[in-house]
């Protein structure tokens, strides 16, 4: 199942005292999962595998927020 997201990128080597998320990347991406069947959607963890799948090595996916 496709789900839509929108989610802020943590680049590889920042932790979480060094940025304002202001001064993030703002993305929106869909990513294809099985469908849980809970009628909740995915469990984070796995949106959050999907996604950094997309993004350059080491960077983090946070603030993640469905679409659909």
């Amino acid at each position: 199942m496709e789900y839509r997201v929108t989610y802020l990128v943590l680049p590889a080597g920042v932790g979480p005292d060094d940025y304002e998320s202001k001064d993030l990347e703002r993305r929106e991406d869909t990513v294809e999962l099985p469908d849980p069947g809970n009628g909740y959607g995915p469990a984070m963890p796995d949106v959050q595998d999907a996604l950094s799948d997309m993004l350059p090595e080491g960077a983090r996916p946070i603030a993640v927020k469905f679409l659909n």
